[in-house]
């Protein structure tokens, strides 16, 4: 962690102008006013406790690693933290709301990047930007991740545990069935015909599945270069339709409709994270599109069940790739918190964004670090050569192209806009609605809802 100038007990800070991706874009289109600050001034927020306390929505092993980030963290400087464990992502947000509206707090919510604009419009949040101290390397920051987090020119909420999805599959069901398992698929007709013969063969029941879940169907047009909102994905604006009428959403939904159909898809549910995953690791299905977060229980659980795991790049709708959107959560601070509880905040954001705590979370969760000092430093250990798979995930992102459709969705209703794509999706590739027919409700849908 860098020095931190202090006089009189507390630390100079000022707003840097460092971090300016997008800024012009979206100043114009009159999103600075909806965006909070200068949360120091004013106190008109009370924290929910004495020590500084984080809601977040991490279980099992990755809260595990989060929970020793906080002691080591405490270890190291003296102040307390508590880590309050929310069920999940939609708990959190739920939660934050309402504290924000009641003026009782936490110090940091843990907030999926799908709500960030959900929670950027209350007006109620301090960008995190203002909170680190002046020294503090906010360029080593990887560019790919804190474009999607930086508003106005800002840093709202620092990036933490990031991720894009990722293709996992069995090498060991590949090599039974003839398939070379250091080529996997790379793209949806290719997915099928591996699925094809590894169902033909009798190793697997499917070919592949993955979670019904809108995040996919973001990296599917992300990938293709494809916006799936106007505005940039909102990003340059107010966005008022959803972009389903182009050849990026038919091929997607006529290749997705035919796997169903042809019983090379295990369809888990919606949001059914948990059923995917079991589906895979019970070797239902030889491949699995998930969260770079899972390649840990991934590595553990195909060796619990007796077969090699290896993970790729995520599967493209064409032969074109242009790069996936960003995942995972980042920390937002309310704004109005009394001034002499401002440094210790930074001190924690500072401590969580830190080269070490990165490393320390990466190999315990296998989300990509954040900085670059921190994927330098792991690299010149031998890390990724020893763990490759930790390395897919971070070399998809940094072979990204510099495109706005790699940047995640950024809209208010992004919660309906979710479950309207995740709900008409089902009728789509289960054959009950046409595929023409399917999009262009999904496209009215979530119009309605962004009017």
């Amino acid at each position: 962690m860098p020095d931190r100038e202090r006089s009189g007990g507390s630390v100079r800070r000022s707003r840097r102008s460092v971090l300016r991706t997008s800024g012009a874009a979206l100043a114009a289109a009159g999103v600075a006013g909806c965006v909070g600050g200068g949360g120091g001034s004013g106190g008109s927020a009370e924290p929910v406790n004495d020590e500084l306390t984080l809601w977040h929505a991490m279980g099992g092993g990755n809260g595990e690693t989060l929970n020793a980030l906080g002691d080591q963290f405490e270890k190291e400087t003296g102040i307390s933290i508590t880590m309050q464990f929310q069920d999940s992502y939609e708990s959190v947000l739920t939660n934050f709301l309402g504290a924000l509206e009641s003026g009782e707090v936490p110090d940091f919510a843990q907030i999926d990047s799908l709500f960030a604009k959900q929670v950027l419009d209350t007006g109620r949040v301090e960008p995190v930007e203002e909170l680190l101290s002046d020294g503090f390397p906010v360029e080593d920051f990887l560019p790919n991740v804190t474009s999607f987090f930086t508003v106005d020119g800002t840093l709202q909420s620092l990036p933490f545990n990031n991720s894009n999805a990722i293709m996992y599959y069995n090498r060991t069901a590949f090599e039974e069935a003839g398939l070379d398992p250091d080529d996997p698929p790379s793209t949806l007709s290719e997915v099928r015909s591996a699925s094809e013969t590894l169902v033909d063969e009798g190793v697997v029941d499917a070919g592949i599945t993955w979670p019904n879940h809108v995040w996919f169907v973001e990296h599917w047009f992300s990938t293709a270069g494809q916006l799936l909102f106007d505005a940039e994905n909102g990003h340059a604006g107010e966005p008022s339709t959803l972009l389903t009428d182009n050849d990026t959403a038919r091929d997607l939904y006529e290749w997705w409709r035919g796997m169903a159909a042809d019983d090379l898809y295990v369809n888990p549910g919606i949001e059914a994270w948990g059923q995917a995953t079991s589906a895979f690791l019970q070797q239902e299905a030889a491949m699995l599109l998930t969260s770079t977060a899972f390649v840990a229980g991934a590595r553990s659980g195909a060796e619990e069940n007796g077969f090699e795991v290896d993970n790729a790049f995520y599967p493209t709708v064409g032969e074109e790739r242009v790069g996936p959107v960003i995942g995972g959560a980042s920390f937002f601070v309310p704004s109005g918190l009394p001034d002499d509880r401002r440094e210790d905040i930074g001190a924690f954001l500072e401590f969580m964004a830190s080269p070490d705590a990165q490393k320390q979370w990466h190999k315990g969760t296998g989300y990509y670090p954040i900085r670059q000092t921190a994927v330098d430093e792991l690299a010149s250990a031998g890390w990724f050569e020893e763990n490759p798979m930790f390395r897919t995930a971070l070399d998809q992102l940094q072979e990204s192209g510099d495109d706005p459709a790699t940047k995640r969705m950024l809209v208010g209703p992004a919660r309906q806009s979710q479950q309207i794509i995740q709900d008409t999706s089902v009728p789509v590739f289960t054959g009950d609605t046409g595929v023409e027919e399917g999009l262009s409700k999904m496209k009215s849908d979530v119009e309605n809802e962004l009017a």
